[in-house]
């Protein structure tokens, strides 16, 4: 289960009034941190420990996990991050490493200290924020998160890496760098972006003895996207034809740019689409039609009536090679106003769209947008940069305020929808860092848009298959050498 960081109070709340304590809970996953890194290194015997300590309860994990580590022979000190700690369960962990005479040094009066310790280091343990972290990182504790990524020392965050927000995946600056993320009871939403943030390392969920019944009525509102979405493609009955299993309408292409036309429209058509009409100028025609020879062909100009197209189609896809224009963006305002099946946005749909985005309010149909970090960025007034360090809260924000389905591409490719529900992708890898990837893309999921699949299954389903062909391909041909056409052979293999 996935549980935001509001979520997780609620669930430790759950257990304490089924008889766990706080404090008993706190004692479990400092010790079970201790448990994994005494695993992990084998031998601990003699090791420098450096335990980085907040002044809340993820700062309490770590005085256990320290008390622990000291007992199992690591030779510990305690780095106070905030002076003593402020909660009282946390306190009583204080009190107990005291009393072992475990040294407590302090940022703001033993700095000296601290930087020979940090000399030395082989272990640090990160427990100064945990899941409530949100925005950046003060001086002060920036500071101590350089600290630790300049160390030579293996770095163990509880929870989650210090500087990172757990539900939105907001990365601060200075944010510390671990080599492996000990998680308590359950994964928080910034987990499943271990390919976008890499600061997580190996990513372990640890049992802190809560029941499974404290998690009873906790709403999941972020998930991630497994095989078990392939299984919602629509079955074709034995007695279809080409218009009853999908009618799609691809607006692609222009002068320059008519491969975008032909990935899509082969990516929709290798996905099950009976019917592909490709939309294009004429002068780009005889190139798409040599390689896209089972679409048929409409032409498009400045003053298009698209309604004769769109009266029969199960659904529209825009914007995959496109241009950009004011001919190009009046176009994409009529399909708006004026189909009532699906329409997905791509690539030069969404930079057409980005100009005029009120045309959104004028819909008369579902939208799904597919923009990539720097598309997404366009979209919110913002830079690429801003995207990639809070991209589920870009795409939540996003979805939910313009009431769209939003598929943020990327390392970990993030699906949001209109109510907040997050669903994140793990499948595909660097070998769809390539131009026409997103075409192949869009044209799979206007394909399951056209076949009746529910525009977020669809957008679910596209973004996992996508993934999983790029990855048979990546062992069959290299990530190097493989090109986006070349998955839609390993989509056949996996489909079968």
């Amino acid at each position: 289960m996935i549980v935001t960081s509001k979520q997780m109070k609620q669930i430790e709340k759950n257990a304490n009034d089924l008889a766990i304590p706080y404090l008993t809970m706190m004692e479990n996953a400092g010790s079970q941190a201790a448990e994994y890194i005494r695993r992990t290194l084998k031998q601990l015997e003699g090791l420098k420990v450096a335990a980085f300590c907040g002044k809340g309860n993820n700062g309490g994990d770590g005085l256990v996990a320290a008390r622990r580590l000291f007992q199992m022979g690591c030779q510990v000190k305690v780095i106070l991050t905030d002076g003593i700690p402020s909660t009282p369960d946390a306190q009583a962990m204080y009190n107990q490493a005291a009393e072992l005479g475990i040294p407590l040094l302090h940022m703001d009066s033993d700095g000296q200290e601290i930087l020979d310790c940090m000399e030395e280091v082989d272990v640090v343990v990160d427990a100064i924020y945990g899941s409530g972290f949100h925005g950046e990182l003060d001086e002060l504790h920036g500071a101590v998160a350089t600290l630790i990524n300049r160390a030579i020392a293996a770095v163990f965050s509880l929870d989650i890496p210090s500087g990172i927000g757990c539900d939105t995946g907001e990365i601060s600056q200075n944010a510390v760098m671990a080599d492996f993320t000990i998680v308590f009871d359950s994964l928080k939403p910034a987990h499943l972006l271990s390919k976008l943030i890499p600061n997580m390392g190996r990513i372990v969920v640890a049992d802190i003895g809560i029941p499974q019944s404290a998690h009873e009525g906790i709403e999941e509102t972020v998930s991630t996207i497994g095989e078990e979405i392939v299984e919602k493609i629509p079955k074709k009955k034995l007695n279809c034809h080409k218009t009853s299993t999908g009618r799609l309408i691809n607006f692609a292409g222009s002068f320059g740019m008519a491969g975008a036309a032909i990935l899509s429209g082969m990516g929709a058509l290798r996905s099950g689409a009976g019917y592909v009409v490709t939309v294009c100028p004429r002068d780009v025609y005889p190139i798409i039609a040599g390689q896209l020879i089972q679409s048929t062909f409409k032409f498009v100009d400045g003053n298009m009536d698209v309604r004769p197209l769109l009266g029969g189609a199960s659904a529209v896809a825009v914007g995959c090679g496109l241009g950009q224009g004011e001919n190009q963006r009046l176009l994409l305002k009529n399909i708006l106003s004026t189909a009532k099946c699906p329409v997905l946005i791509d690539a030069d749909g969404i930079n057409n769209l980005c100009r005029d985005i009120d045309m959104l309010r004028d819909r008369s149909c579902p939208v799904i947008l597919t923009p990539h970090a720097g598309e997404m960025a366009s979209l919110c007034r913002c830079k690429a940069g801003d995207i990639l360090r809070r991209p589920i809260g870009y795409a939540a924000d996003f979805a939910r305020e313009q009431g769209v389905i939003l598929v943020l591409k990327g390392a970990n490719t993030i699906v949001a929808s209109p109510d907040g529900a997050i669903a994140v992708n793990s499948t595909g890898n660097p070998g769809l860092a390539k131009a026409g990837s997103g075409d192949v893309l869009t044209g799979m999921i206007a394909s399951f848009l056209s076949q009746g699949m529910e525009p977020l299954d669809a957008a679910k389903c596209g973004v996992y298959l996508h993934g999983a062909a790029a990855d048979r391909c990546q062992q069959r041909l290299g990530q190097a050498y493989m090109q986006p056409d070349d998955i839609l052979l390993d989509l056949a293999e996996i489909l079968q």
